[in-house]
């Protein structure tokens, strides 16, 4: 929705009064499909990898700075998966602090990566 504003003769864009979330980078709301196998890949070689901090029994990880993905990843889809690797912070695991996973990793990987690294992580 655009508006003309009064006097100024200016258009302008009507702003929020409170945002909640994030916009995903990239301006898509959906992923394309993901390929697990390509997914193993990601996991293993994101910089730090997400099994130096994650144990996950199908990458053959045993890290515990990070919650247990075996158990807290138990019917996660991959929605939602995408959405703890990209905002960490928006649900936090019982007994871990927030802050402790990377932020980046929305910009560091591709849509194609993240579908694919949530396709890896959702077969659990």
């Amino acid at each position: 929705m655009v508006l003309a504003g009064c006097g100024g003769e200016k258009t302008v864009q009507p702003v929020p009064e409170t945002v909640e979330g994030e916009v995903p980078q990239g301006g898509t709301t959906t992923l394309p499909e993901g390929d697990p196998a390509a997914g193993k890949t990601v996991f293993a070689s994101v910089t730090p990898s997400c099994g130096s901090c994650h144990t996950f029994t199908p990458a053959g990880t045993n890290g515990t700075t990070g919650p247990n993905l075996d158990e807290t990843l138990q019917d996660d889809d991959p929605a939602s998966i995408v959405e703890s690797i990209v905002n960490p912070d928006a649900q936090i695991t019982p007994g871990f602090q927030p802050g402790l996973m990377p932020k980046d990793y929305g910009e560091k990987l591709s849509e194609q990566q993240l579908a694919d690294l949530a396709a890896f992580l959702a077969q659990s």
